[in-house]
């Protein structure tokens, strides 16, 4: 993302349910390079998504996520893919995102386990050459391990602007930013595992979310992958 141009960023994703991880990601990157604004994208029909594992409704997991950005500076959630028919296609969000910010820059956060199958994504090689990408670590797992075969990357500079990292080059000139973020071990699925068993899920969602859950009856339902 250009230092000279105001960017908008977008964190894509099912958030089902969104949780700490997701919010301490948003917040650290939001603080280190600046930003405004950072946006929250939930997908409305994920097209990665296998057909055994399905998905709660789009309207309870956008809900949940409005829940947990309230009254956070700086981070808001777009229901864009909710209003568009069809599959949830990343390509379409950027371009959106860049005609409603005319001369704006797009910033598109990513989970490095996503991104190391962009590969299989709706016309991956235009998206690539979109937008540029910064890569959400794993607990003990670097960015870099999960860079997608066939896709070249290379190393630019050993920093992520104001933050410690690594920024790679793609092959159309876009960047690749992989900051050494801290990384909270939680996951959606363990939460909806903790819900199907009965377990409490406090300190893992903010509280909002945790009754959201409670009341509408999410997640009590046979396990799924």
């Amino acid at each position: 993302m250009h230092a000279e141009i105001p960017g908008v960023a977008l964190f894509g994703g099912t958030f089902d349910p969104i949780h700490y991880g997701h919010l301490r990601m948003a917040i650290e990157v939001r603080e280190s390079f600046g930003l405004p604004r950072l946006f929250l994208v939930p997908a409305a029909r994920p097209p990665h998504k296998k057909p055994r594992a399905p998905v709660t409704p789009a309207e309870h997991r956008l809900a949940m996520a409005r829940a947990a950005v309230a009254g956070i500076d700086g981070l808001e959630v777009l229901d864009m893919e909710l209003r568009r028919d069809g599959p949830s296609y990343s390509l379409l969000t950027v371009r959106e995102a860049r005609e409603a910010n005319p001369g704006a820059e797009v910033l598109f956060l990513v989970g490095a386990d996503a991104f190391s199958e962009i590969a299989t994504w709706h016309r991956f090689e235009e998206l690539l050459d979109a937008c540029d990408f910064l890569l959400l670590p794993r607990p003990g797992t670097s960015p870099e391990s999960a860079f997608p075969p066939g896709v070249r990357l290379e190393l630019e500079e050993n920093r992520c602007y104001s933050l410690p990292g690594r920024t790679y080059r793609l092959p159309g000139g876009r960047k690749v930013l992989c900051p050494d973020l801290p990384a909270l071990d939680i996951s959606s699925r363990s939460i909806r595992d903790k819900v199907r068993r009965g377990r409490s899920i406090r300190g893992l969602v903010p509280p909002e979310v945790e009754l959201y859950i409670a009341v509408q009856g999410l997640y009590r339902g046979e396990e799924r992958g």
